[in-house]
């Protein structure tokens, strides 16, 4: 029978801290926040039973139970470090990258694209997996997501992909049959989508600085994308991210009714395991993706 162990993360980190005997070196060497590392360590003393490190003012010292474990696991390491260095030698497993992303992200940026990246990347078979659920890219096997967020995650590198911006918009037709003459009325006479209870709005009105009241109905939305279908069918007017509410602008769908936009706090991120660049496709996808940002005027 297979005895539990403490997860393997935990293990890593304190392996990794008890070489450095600093937790900010190891936090970049696993490519998280020296939070993460903390935590990942208090989670591993609490399984055991027993405290590891010393945080004195000198620094970090193990304990005489963190030196047994230390020299009980480093070893353990090194094994699996040379077993895997005779794979490493072999070809890439594939060809494929896996991406995880929000329907929205892959409806509005990823799908129109798809041409263009085979032609770009024809290397590279792409696999797009869409999900509202925070998925563990290490278990899953996913290469890379795109996540929507303040890009706080644990146990992960992320970096911005394009800056947080909403902007104003509504139907053509929506504006056209409002028949208002400036921005104030216009707002305060429509109906607007809200995004759960950030009151995106609010912000939006002290920015723009005008007084907003209270519309006949606001519709209380989970997703951006929702809202856009519901903003471009002529249901209401919405505060939509600059990078899905562009490419109905340009064509038509969609149209801005004030000049004012608004940096948003969220938007959307490149997420991936510390090790997952080590594949020359992921970092092939990744400067692809950034490409094609910055070609939209989005990054």
């Amino acid at each position: 029978m297979t005895r539990p162990l403490p997860p393997l993360n935990a293990i890593r980190a304190f392996e990794v801290a008890a070489r450095h005997m600093n937790f900010s070196r190891a936090a970049e060497e696993l490519g998280v926040t020296q939070g993460a590392i903390s935590k990942q360590v208090i989670a591993l003393e609490d399984y055991i039973g027993m405290r590891l490190f010393e945080r004195l003012p000198g620094g970090l010292f193990l304990t005489i139970d963190g030196n047994t474990l230390r020299d009980a696991v480093t070893p353990a390491f090194e094994i699996l470090g040379d077993t895997f260095e005779q794979f490493s030698r072999r070809p890439p497993r594939s060809n494929i990258c896996r991406i995880s992303t929000v329907s929205s992200f892959a409806t509005q940026f990823l799908v129109p694209r798809l041409q263009k990246f085979e032609k770009d990347l024809p290397h590279i078979e792409l696999e797009i997996l869409t999900s509202f659920r925070l998925v563990d890219l290490a278990r899953e096997e996913i290469d890379l997501s795109i996540r929507f967020g303040a890009g706080n995650w644990d146990d992960v590198v992320s970096s911005q992909l394009v800056p947080g911006v909403l902007i104003p918009v509504c139907s053509p037709e929506y504006y056209k049959q409002s028949k208002c003459t400036n921005v104030v009325d216009f707002v305060n006479s429509a109906r607007r989508v809200q995004i759960f209870s950030n009151n995106e709005w609010a912000q939006w009105a002290e920015v723009a600085e005008l007084e907003l009241a209270d519309p006949v109905k606001v519709y209380i939305m989970e997703d951006f994308f929702v809202a856009m279908k519901a903003v471009m069918e002529g249901h209401a007017i919405g505060l939509l991210p600059a990078i899905l509410a562009r490419p109905h602008l340009a064509e038509g769908r969609l149209r801005t009714f004030s000049d004012v936009h608004m940096d948003y706090p969220r938007t959307y991120y490149i997420v991936h395991r510390a090790n997952a660049e080590h594949r020359p496709i992921v970092r092939d996808v990744i400067a692809w993706l950034r490409r094609e940002a910055e070609l939209d005027g989005l990054a």
